[in-house]
């Protein structure tokens, strides 16, 4: 693999994989619809266009990285069969692997396809972090970009398609849901926030920071992650099951079921209740000047 070529390369995903080849030492060309922020080789126009537009770019690459919204990427790939006369790998950035790692297989069995996930902010420090490599099988490629990834010193963990969209919709379909139902329900609650904000303890201080994280990003990508993982939606309806619930056990005159539940949730996560406990000590000392921990 020499011939790069990164669409979305100029956002945030496509410039993070730009960056890493870069220090590898090769020059990638990144085609988006704005220029790129990087000392790199870019065309803008449009990633559906380039088989009329550039046909010569495609024939000449190696390597497609796809770093674009899911709906795109399969569209872009099923444009491109017939136009990579030499790729020898496929990489995908998509929240979702199944819908893409399927598609890819039917337009280019024979041409290994590399999901990478990271499960972070590329804005980050990616050191220490946890990524995502995914494959239907494993393959040479797979282990170059795991290789290329441990290099960043980030913590690599390879999962099926089926495997990563599972894991997916428990580790970002479901937190992203309740920040997501929490930030509909403040702009909805009518309150001063000004106010709030003088007034939110640790807890409120948590929630309105994860919902000003999401709100600082593109909407696509959680758009994305709920719309397109199938086993998101169970994840939705049992955090709305969860919130029925609760407003059951309110409903009653004592606290006995309520406290039954919670017991019950925390013998599940066993060890984790005081690792994690530990974790938001830490977090409320940082959210809270004086130093207390409501």
């Amino acid at each position: 693999m020499n011939n790069f070529l990164i669409l979305g390369g100029a956002g945030i995903v496509g410039s993070f994989v730009a960056r890493m080849l870069q220090e590898r030492g090769y020059e990638p060309t990144i085609v988006d619809l704005v220029p790129s922020p990087l000392a790199v080789d870019y065309r803008v126009m449009d990633a559906l266009g380039l088989p009329e537009q550039a046909p010569g770019l495609l024939e000449a690459i190696d390597a497609i990285v796809l770093a674009l919204p899911e709906d795109v990427a399969i569209q872009v790939l099923e444009r491109y069969a017939g136009a990579l006369a030499s790729i020898q790998v496929i990489i995908n950035t998509c929240s979702v692997q199944g819908p893409f790692q399927r598609r890819a297989e039917s337009l280019f069995p024979d041409v290994p396809c590399v999901g990478i996930n990271p499960m972070f902010s590329p804005t980050l420090d990616c050191r220490g972090r946890p990524v995502v490599v995914c494959e239907r099988t494993a393959s040479k490629a797979g282990d170059w970009f795991e290789t290329l990834l441990h290099e960043q010193d980030m913590q690599v963990r390879r999962l099926s398609p089926d495997e990563h969209d599972q894991a997916m919709a428990v580790c970002q379909a479901l937190p992203h849901a309740a920040i997501l139902a929490f930030t509909f329900a403040l702009s909805r609650s009518q309150c001063d926030l000004e106010t709030i904000q003088a007034l939110a303890p640790p807890p409120m201080r948590t929630l309105l920071s994860l919902s000003a994280r999401i709100l600082l990003n593109a909407p696509v990508t959680y758009w994305d992650i709920q719309k397109h993982n199938s086993a998101g939606q169970l994840q939705r309806d049992r955090l709305s099951d969860s919130l029925a619930m609760l407003d059951q056990l309110c409903g009653l005159d004592t606290p006995e079921r309520f406290a039954e539940e919670i017991v019950a949730v925390r013998r599940q996560l066993g060890g984790y209740v005081d690792e994690y406990g530990k974790t938001c000590e830490t977090l409320f000392n940082v959210l809270s000047p004086s130093g207390r921990n409501d």
